[in-house]
């Protein structure tokens, strides 16, 4: 897939899963900016990219910050001039509580509220800020992307993992709404996951094999199919990448790893009828 011309953002680009984007992105002729708070990790994922467009903008900052996030959008217009793709991938995990929570799950009633807050800061708010930062100048070029990273859906309703499922529930609930608010806009917005446990830093410490966890580089063909002309007017839609079958021309392999956004439909069950409520029974 060709990217020439697209100027993207991609958060949590040091490691993982948003390593894997940044470099897929770079090397499909992109101008990529990559975020995070390590810098010696983004060096070292612009290193491996190797563009053709050059090396791509590194810009450290920290997603729990309102300023930091809009400083990610001012280094993207300094840089590029403006953004067409916005990848919100950054995100902690469980373990950012207690490494041992795998063996040793977090109740839901001992986490403290500053933990809440700063999954929610991370996870949910952060990429909100930026899209927010970013959409109103795609509604003008009546063309641009939100892909936003979130998680399994069995994996936000798991026990033990409350301000994680917490925040990746908000995230996948308010791509839903984007969609809808954006409709008509050119601007699309869908979620991208890996569709199960990922072999990413989030599991370090887990005892569970390595070979047995998805690649995180299954990430990498669907979010350049995501960010290419070629996905124009798909929206409220998510995208597995452990469904994402490289063998197939994109197209094909697009409607293979598709479904609706969040939970699309499920809500229709609670919908009064046209009469109103019927009476309820003592």
């Amino acid at each position: 897939m060709e990217l020439s011309g697209k100027r993207i953002i991609i958060t949590g680009a040091a490691r993982g899963l948003g390593k894997h984007m940044a470099i897929a992105c770079v090397r499909a002729g992109a101008q990529v900016l990559l975020t995070a708070t390590d810098r010696q990790a983004l060096e070292q994922t612009a290193e491996e990219s190797g563009g053709a467009t050059g090396r791509p903008v590194i810009h450290v900052a920290d997603m729990r910050e309102p300023a930091a996030v809009e400083s990610i959008v001012e280094a993207a217009q300094r840089a590029f001039g403006g953004v067409d793709v916005l990848f919100n991938n950054a995100g902690i995990g469980t373990g950012a509580i207690r490494s041992d929570f795998w063996e040793n799950p977090i109740k839901f009633w001992t986490i403290k509220d500053t933990d809440y807050r700063r999954f929610i800061e991370i996870n949910t708010l952060s990429a909100v800020r930026l899209a927010s930062l970013v959409v109103p100048q795609m509604i003008v070029s009546k063309w641009g992307r939100i892909v936003n990273v979130t998680t399994s859906l069995s994996s936000m309703l798991l026990a033990g993992q409350a301000a994680y499922g917490v925040s990746k529930a908000g995230l996948e609930a308010i791509t839903s709404v984007m969609a809808g608010d954006l409709a008509g806009t050119g601007v699309t917005a869908n979620v991208l996951a890996p569709g199960g446990p990922a072999d990413t830093r989030m599991l370090d410490g887990v005892n569970v094999p390595r070979e047995a966890l998805i690649p995180a580089d299954c990430m990498a063909a669907p979010a350049v199919w995501l960010a290419s002309n070629a996905s124009d007017g798909v929206t409220g839609k998510r995208f597995l990448g452990v469904k994402w079958d490289r063998t197939l021309p994109p197209a094909q392999a697009a409607i293979a790893a598709a479904a609706l956004v969040a939970w699309t439909g499920f809500g229709d069950q609670m919908r009064p009828p046209a009469g109103g409520l019927p009476p309820q029974n003592s």
